[in-house]
């Protein structure tokens, strides 16, 4: 089958940046005396947004200016970690360029939200392959991901039907939202060995040259 478009999610599939974003929320989880098992931070903060992580770390209700507080706080700590190493994962800009050749369309659908985005298009120069409005993001008004918003919104962007376009994830959460929305086909992303992905049955990557090319022809 041929495929029109394809939609990315970020952290951990564009960048593989899944080890400064757990360094990241220990360092915030150490400073708020809040402790985690692994089983609990893969449940409660893995492929989630802040909005829905803050409130299920946190033992009390969480006004919505605290949330937004407590967000930032958390993605200044994983910038300053970041910045002096943020790469694109290996062979993506590649894909980007062939993609561009072969007028396939292409978004981001990521759980960040507007103050991480900011940061990747400014440190990342991010505008040279995609627009603002291809980067679907959290901004408040879509369901974190297993539920699928996040993708179908990615998909109206683009003007196609999530059956006509292939996604790009590497968390369980993100799997499941792809699946729910319909995606034509699912890549997974494995950029930390996470051998459990393998459950779900999709097409696994360690580097985006080992996409086929064929789908989009």
């Amino acid at each position: 089958m041929v495929f029109k478009g394809v939609v990315f999610d970020f952290n951990g599939t564009l960048i593989w940046d899944t080890p400064y974003h757990n360094r990241a929320f220990d360092i915030f989880l150490e400073k708020h005396n809040i402790h985690l098992t692994d089983e609990e931070k893969t449940f409660k903060i893995h492929g989630k947004i802040n909005p829905d992580i803050m409130r299920g770390i946190f033992d009390r209700e969480l006004s919505n200016e605290e949330v937004k507080a407590y967000s930032i706080e958390k993605e200044s700590i994983y910038q300053d970690l970041i910045r002096d190493d943020l790469y694109f994962a290996p062979g993506a800009e590649t894909l980007f360029n062939e993609l561009k050749s072969r007028k396939a369309p292409f978004a981001i659908a990521t759980s960040s939200d507007v103050f991480n985005v900011d940061f990747y298009f400014r440190e990342m120069n991010l505008g040279r392959w995609f627009s603002r409005e291809n980067v679907v993001y959290n901004d408040g008004t879509l369901k974190g991901k297993p539920e699928p918003d996040i993708f179908l919104r990615a998909a109206v962007r683009l003007q196609l039907s999530p059956a006509e376009i292939v996604i790009f994830e590497d968390s369980k959460a993100g799997i499941q939202a792809a699946e729910n929305a319909g995606a034509g086909k699912i890549y997974v992303v494995d950029s930390i060995g996470d051998t459990d992905l393998k459950a779900f049955g999709h097409e696994m990557i360690t580097d985006f040259s080992q996409v086929d090319l064929s789908l989009f022809q």
